[in-house]
């Protein structure tokens, strides 16, 4: 990924006591939590009903996943844990063939890459996910894999959920929240062109040091944040953190030719 023209951002420095890195869409956490969210498994079945017909999701999905774990292996970095953000799946209402076969598969492919990695897990731990608002009916899959399903997860300071719903206990315990869901994207532009990019939010709120991802999913390329306010209502509670708020956080834009991540300063100012 080249950004346009000669826009360039700092790089980004964390300051918590985690030790968390941006990857190419996910992040990694002390060295072996890998994190990612929103693949929306099925998706591609959903519009193909609309006349479109891609069908290339999990083989790209795949090919992602190949170059992120490339990526932590030319580090030597070992992966114990994967914890998914929710929305795993796309169906509200049910599960779809293809929904039902490429996730097992997905499933299978996640713990095959930790089971290499040579880290002594238990098969239940190796895999979390967090519910998500198209996880209404994962059970039975994840049920199939020993996947454990919570509405939210913890580890350290963390706290991990999907970011449509608040859960208290976790919050209140946490000094960090790791969150999905909005599918964070922005149009940068310069003078000859404009180009969109999928990026990462980061900020404060309430207190607390926040980080949402943007979509694993490479069909959904994700909600640009040039339309804040104008699209979402978030009275209706799309997202835990209203958009007024979201304004005051820093984008953050992964150059995966490069391995490197970049701050373009607040929102609010590149959306102005």
């Amino acid at each position: 990924m080249k950004l346009i023209g000669k826009l360039r951002g700092k790089r980004k420095k964390t300051d918590v006591n985690a030790k968390i890195e941006f990857l190419h869409d996910c992040l990694l956490i002390d060295n072996s939590i890998l994190v990612l969210g929103d693949l929306h498994i099925g998706y591609e079945e959903h519009i193909a009903e609309k006349g479109i017909f891609p069908r290339v999701q999990y083989k790209e999905i795949i090919e992602k996943l190949n170059g992120v774990f490339w990526n932590l292996s030319m580090k030597g970095v070992k992966i114990k844990q994967i914890v998914i953000l929710g929305d795993l799946k796309h169906e509200f209402g049910g599960v779809s063939e293809s929904e039902w076969s490429e996730t097992l598969r997905f499933l299978d492919y996640l713990d095959e890459k930790i089971m290499k990695s040579g880290k002594d897990v238990k098969k239940s731990d190796r895999i979390i996910l967090v519910k998500g608002n198209h996880d209404n009916l994962i059970g039975p899959i994840a049920k199939k894999r020993d996947v454990k399903i919570a509405d939210f997860y913890e580890y350290r300071e963390i706290c991990f959920m999907h970011g449509h719903k608040l859960h208290g206990k976790c919050f209140e315990k946490s000094g960090i929240l790791i969150l999905g869901h909005l599918h964070p994207a922005i149009t940068l532009s310069d003078k000859y062109k404009k180009e969109k990019y999928k990026c990462f939010l980061c900020g404060k709120w309430k207190k607390k040091q926040v980080y949402i991802l943007p979509s694993f999913s490479p069909i959904s390329f994700g909600f640009d944040l040039n339309a804040l306010g104008s699209v979402m209502d978030n009275s209706k509670g799309f997202l835990i953190i209203k958009d007024r708020l979201l304004r005051e956080f820093e984008v953050i834009i992964y150059n995966n030719e490069e391995n490197k991540e970049y701050n373009f300063g607040k929102l609010k100012k590149l959306i102005s």
